[in-house]
């Protein structure tokens, strides 16, 4: 089992502007668990960041809050993000019980080189970056490792059902067919021209598109303008 890392928290005043917070390099925080209060807290940016780079939210980690004697296990239930700088915005922890089954998403891990791309130009494509399972606390998976090494041929692709899993263990809540790995042929001089071609195509389908609703609306106004012309004659 792996080390169980260890987050220090500080309890939140909720009457603190979280945009200060994040200025003093400090992350909002909530704590949820069955039957425990929730709690508001601030995390040190920097030490959530190294630490959630290792455990991910797939990990037990211990929560050490400012005050408190003994830590809570928690795993890092969502994170929001910044949508243009990417940064920690908000994190939600969440408590786990020992004994009881939780349900959690695993990142997927390459590793190795695939033959059909090294050899034959094989484009390795992804169709899943992470599975959801759900086992007990002590059972948890940092990761899934899939060797692409035993992609040998255009076509070759590792789907959720190929996973060397423990199904007594872990309870893959994915269809078993659902691509994670394939390797597909490299695309042909004709076929890039086509593409090309296309865009191209509908890049002045709409221009034209537009120039025509311009005109449209053009020829619309002028109508309106000869009705209100034609009416102020008649009086």
């Amino acid at each position: 089992m792996n080390e169980i890392l260890t987050l220090p928290a500080l309890p939140r005043d909720l009457a603190a502007k979280t945009r200060k917070l994040r200025a003093l390099r400090q992350i909002p925080a909530e704590y949820y668990g069955k039957g425990k209060e929730n709690l508001h807290l601030t995390l040190d940016y920097q030490t959530f960041r190294k630490l959630f780079r290792s455990a991910g939210s797939s990990s037990i980690i211990n929560l050490a809050v400012e005050g408190e004697q003994e830590p809570r296990e928690i795993l890092v239930h969502n994170v929001d993000y910044d949508p243009i700088t990417d940064e920690f915005l908000h994190v939600d922890l969440m408590q786990i019980e020992r004994g009881k089954k939780i349900t959690t998403k695993v990142p997927i891990h390459l590793t190795g080189e695939s033959p059909a791309v090294k050899s034959l130009g094989g484009i390795l494509t992804h169709g899943k970056s992470e599975i959801e399972i759900k086992c007990l606390p002590r059972d948890l998976l940092k990761e899934i490792v899939i060797d692409i090494a035993s992609l040998e041929q255009i076509g070759a692709s590792v789907r959720v059902k190929d996973l060397k899993i423990d199904p007594k263990k872990h309870e893959v809540l994915e269809e078993a067919e659902a691509m994670l790995v394939t390797i597909i042929a490299p695309k042909t001089a004709e076929q890039i021209e086509d593409e090309l071609a296309k865009d191209v195509g509908e890049a002045v389908s709409e221009d034209v598109k537009k120039e025509a609703e311009k005109e449209k609306a053009a020829a619309q106004a002028s109508k309106e303008s000869d009705t209100e012309k034609k009416g102020g004659e008649k009086k």
